[in-house]
């Protein structure tokens, strides 16, 4: 019996320590278990859920940059001299939040930049802070739908999906309240 696929052969006496003669020999399995299709969707769903709590944290520290990139620019083209209806109107932000931007940095120095120019980076700003909020928000409904799915399988309890996603699990009960019913 000399198949390397099916069989390895070992002498008992020799396995356990002691002397034994190489006719004697024993069988040892080498197949692969069958896995368990409700172990690996628990392992998926949890690895999935990993993922997007990474996902959803490096978002919102890109969120954290741009915001404080675009106060930055909002306080110092406000020292320069450019009107608070025009950035307001380009930012999307409120002519009082504009106002309150630029009173919280107040030892600026002006920068000799011209008016176009600060609305033309104030602008990119904005459009790029709205894309990474936008990113940000789509992988939280992911989310939501992947727990409210989870939720429905039943497959894992509450604090297992709160352990992988990140959340307490009163909060992982209201936000799939409604939709445990609705999810595939």
């Amino acid at each position: 019996m000399d198949n390397k696929q099916t069989s390895e052969q070992t002498a008992p006496g020799l396995a356990r320590g002691g002397t034994s003669s190489p006719s004697l020999r024993t069988y040892r399995y080498q197949g692969v278990p069958k896995v368990d299709p409700a172990a690996a969707r628990a392992k998926e769903l949890l690895g999935l859920l990993v993922e997007q709590r990474k996902t959803i944290a490096l978002r919102s520290s890109r969120l954290r940059a741009l915001t404080a990139a675009l106060h930055d620019r909002v306080a110092q083209a406000i020292c320069d001299g450019v009107k608070v209806a025009a950035i307001a109107q380009v930012s999307g932000m409120p002519p009082t939040a504009v106002r309150t931007t630029a009173r919280a940095r107040d030892d600026l120095l002006p920068s000799g930049q011209s008016r176009m120019e600060h609305l033309h980076h104030i602008a990119s700003l904005a459009n790029e802070l709205a894309a990474t909020q936008d990113a940000r928000m789509a992988v939280e409904q992911k989310r939501i739908e992947v727990l409210a799915s989870a939720r429905k399988s039943r497959i894992l309890d509450d604090y297992q999906l709160a352990c992988a996603s990140g959340l307490k699990h009163e909060e992982i009960r209201k936000m799939t309240r409604g939709k445990c019913s609705r999810a595939a």
